[in-house]
């Protein structure tokens, strides 16, 4: 009578409840990578439209207008801090630093992947 008890308890109610379960687990994961698939379409688009902005010589022109005051003032404090001239060199407003920043991070990154790059090749070369 018990082992009946039991048998009913698995086979009915606690298997529909672990099979609704299941189906909610699959569900979530079903949305969850659907989010996944529409982010990296986007990431994927916005990467090609960067570069499509990139192949026009406006927005070298741009960058160049953000770039030059940039690594002047870069260039003035540290000449200041090496040769210690005792110039007052203003900090960048709040509002600018974070775009300077990724400014120089844009310029001394890439100079420094293509020496990693190049030293690469020239040790790859050299072993030939």
């Amino acid at each position: 009578m018990l082992s009946l008890l039991l048998k009913w308890i698995t086979n009915g109610p606690l298997d529909r409840i672990l099979t609704s379960l299941d189906k909610s687990i699959d569900n979530e994961t079903e949305r969850q990578k659907v989010a996944g698939e529409v982010i990296s379409k986007y990431i994927a688009t916005e990467a090609e439209t960067r570069a499509t902005a990139m192949q026009s010589r406006v927005f070298w022109y741009v960058w160049a207008l953000f770039a030059a005051p940039v690594g002047f003032w870069l260039g003035a404090i540290c000449l200041d801090s090496v040769f210690l001239f005792s110039g007052h060199i203003a900090d960048l407003p709040p509002s600018v630093k974070p775009y300077a920043s990724q400014i120089i991070a844009a310029v001394f990154g890439s100079g420094a992947g293509v020496a990693g790059i190049q030293s690469v090749a020239a040790a790859i070369r050299g072993r030939r």
